[in-house]
């Protein structure tokens, strides 16, 4: 039996990184998974692979479209009849100082990391409410608790998030859906691979990265699924606008 035994989840972002991680770890424990995410090739390659899992689909489009997000929820009721578990993931990163740090780019890490998440439970709630209840995950980050040097746009969304998640969470409970933030610290993601692949010494990057928390490491995106799993299952079942935060001891100092 697994976890997530006739469930259907959707999930942002989940052509690579922690996304595609937890979709793999959900069809392994029995879930029927709907992945989208804006990069369409990407996606295709994703679906095909994941496909060995389990019961798989992918629909491509962009979070901050309200129209897309209505379409990954009606995709998930399509191709499955149900929408049990949402997963908003997609997210973009932004290292920038206030100083250098232009509108266009306050603009797409806001409306990427907080509105995508907005478009998504807009469309979800009213399916969840009808069948009776679900989960909600939202992707937040240590940052959202504790900010970092030159990084005010990526700090403001996620503290944003965490916000959003606790708000909508005491609102829906009362229709049997829970909402929770899944908050990671620094995780090996293709992005961060390719911080070290394209630095001058990639040693010293990997070096640098590893020191970033008091575990010494960086995450593997399974272990970040491994808590996602938790608030998605009913394992979590007591768990309502809470934070749960992996991120080898970061936010503790």
């Amino acid at each position: 039996m697994g976890r997530l035994d006739n469930k259907t989840a959707l999930i942002t972002g989940g052509a690579s990184g922690i996304g595609r991680a937890i979709a793999q770890l959900f069809l392994e424990q029995g879930a029927r998974v709907v992945v989208s995410d804006i990069n369409a090739g990407a996606l295709d390659t994703a679906v095909k692979e994941l496909a060995e899992s389990g019961v798989v689909s992918g629909v491509a489009g962009d979070v901050r479209s309200m129209a897309d997000a209505g379409e990954m929820v009606q995709a998930a009721i399509d191709h499955y009849g149900s929408l049990d578990v949402l997963v908003c993931n997609a997210g973009i990163t932004s290292v920038m100082p206030i100083e250098e740090l232009g509108e266009d780019e306050w603009d797409s890490v806001l409306t990427t990391n907080v509105k995508g998440m907005f478009t998504l439970v807009k469309h979800a709630v009213p399916r969840m409410k009808a069948q009776g209840g679900g989960t909600i995950v939202t992707l937040g980050s240590e940052m959202g608790m504790v900010a970092v040097p030159e990084s005010p746009a990526y700090n403001a969304s996620k503290g944003a998030v965490i916000m959003f998640t606790k708000s909508i969470a005491i609102d829906l409970i009362r229709y049997n859906i829970r909402v929770n933030s899944l908050c990671p610290g620094i995780t090996r993601t293709p992005l961060l691979q390719a911080e070290v692949d394209n630095s001058l010494d990639p040693g010293k990057t990997a070096a640098e990265q590893a020191a970033w928390a008091p575990i010494r490491r960086v995450a593997d995106p399974r272990e970040i699924a491994q808590g996602a799993l938790f608030l998605a299952s009913e394992e979590s079942s007591f768990a309502v606008g809470s934070c749960l935060v992996l991120d080898g001891g970061f936010t503790a100092r």
